[in-house]
């Protein structure tokens, strides 16, 4: 237990100035201000396998070893080069790392959702966000123009703008549903783990909200375009927007609980989903 202290203490004073970053980043960007919620999220999973993990047989193994080694090695290249994302990435694998050279395999079985969720609450490179907001940028200005025109109302588009009769909307990186994906990404994997008992379901309810973020935020682009041709253009903007995303939302977790009925509908489950099973 001493040599664990000692390693763990070791372990934080080697991340104590990421992580300071990292929730500096939290407190300064929207995209990722879930991040907070992901760390004590992922330390109730653990506390639901807790019985579990008292009653697995303890078998280290030395590929924890070589595992904590791939880690630091991240670390290192993440320093030397500024790459956050790497440097951040490393402090996981470090984590599972000690968990198979401590305790072995079977514990990390039972821990490793936990710790693959950890990686939502690290922000992707710039590079990455930059070219994904761009491209939903860009969807969701062709969604918008498409549903405009299907309702005929005159609309020009010029790659993110998009010119009505009294207001020019411009679809910017906050309108372009990356933010709403990121963090309807998390939840829906979160769903998915602790409601659904196959693999196959979890990851349909996961990756469901990558169409869901992206078809919603389009109308929600259509339908700023029809409240401001009809309201003025103070209906496109504000706290009306603002409210806009919410609803958006709210309306995709409604999407991905009416999948799971469907799912449930067509066949009865293999086994008990994770929260079924600790009730």
């Amino acid at each position: 237990m001493l040599g664990i202290g000692v390693w763990m203490a070791a372990g934080a004073a080697l991340y104590a100035p990421v992580l300071a970053k990292l929730a500096r980043d939290w407190s300064a960007n929207e995209t990722y201000s879930h991040g907070f919620l992901v760390p004590p999220i992922a330390l109730f999973l653990v506390w639901t396998q807790r019985d579990r993990l008292r009653r697995a047989p303890t078998r280290p193994s030395l590929y924890g070893l070589l595992i904590l080694a791939l880690s630091l090695g991240l670390y290192v290249v993440g320093s030397l080069g500024a790459e956050l994302f790497i440097t951040r990435l490393s402090m996981i694998g470090v984590l599972a790392g000690t968990i198979v050279y401590v305790w072995g395999w079977k514990h990390f079985s039972l821990v490793r959702f936990p710790l693959a969720f950890l990686v939502f609450m690290i922000p992707l490179p710039a590079i990455v966000f930059d070219h994904a907001a761009v491209s939903l940028q860009l969807v969701a200005s062709r969604m918008g123009e498409f549903l405009l025109q299907a309702v005929e109302v005159p609309v020009l588009r010029d790659g993110n703008i998009l010119t009505l009769a009294n207001v020019v909307l411009e679809v910017s990186d906050a309108c372009s549903g990356i933010r709403s994906l990121v963090a309807l990404l998390a939840v829906t994997t979160l769903v998915g783990y602790l409601s659904e008992p196959v693999a196959w379901r979890r990851w349909l309810v996961a990756v469901a909200a990558v169409p869901l973020a992206i078809g919603l935020n389009g109308m929600r682009i259509a339908l700023t375009g029809l409240a401001a041709t009809w309201l003025g253009p103070w209906a496109a903007g504000g706290s009306v927007h603002e409210v806009s995303g919410w609803i958006v939302f709210v309306v995709a977790l409604g999407c991905v609980w009416a999948l799971q009925q469907a799912m449930r509908s067509a066949g009865p489950p293999e086994r008990r989903g994770l929260l079924e099973a600790a009730a």
